[in-house]
């Protein structure tokens, strides 16, 4: 994420994966973005997967946002037998 999204249209999305830009050169990604993103998708049943902090030190940064990790993953579809 680069920038604050202030509506994300959720309809017909099945999954949302956010997360801040890794290696040299990469801007800083704020809190309140993600936790924006985040909220959208709670209210709208989308799952939510934060990937990274990101910057130059992306392992040390970690992946947890408001003290845990976000790895809500889609639904899988049955197959459709044809």
């Amino acid at each position: 994420m680069l920038t604050q999204i202030d509506s994300l249209p959720l309809d017909d999305i099945d999954w949302v994966i956010a997360g801040g830009e890794s290696g040299p050169g990469a801007r800083p990604m704020r809190a309140e973005w993600v936790r924006t993103i985040r909220d959208e998708c709670a209210r709208a049943a989308v799952p939510f997967f934060f990937k990274q902090w990101g910057g130059t030190q992306r392992k040390k940064a970690g992946r947890e946002l408001d003290g845990r990790k976000w790895d809500e993953y889609p639904s899988l579809s049955p197959a459709v037998a044809v």
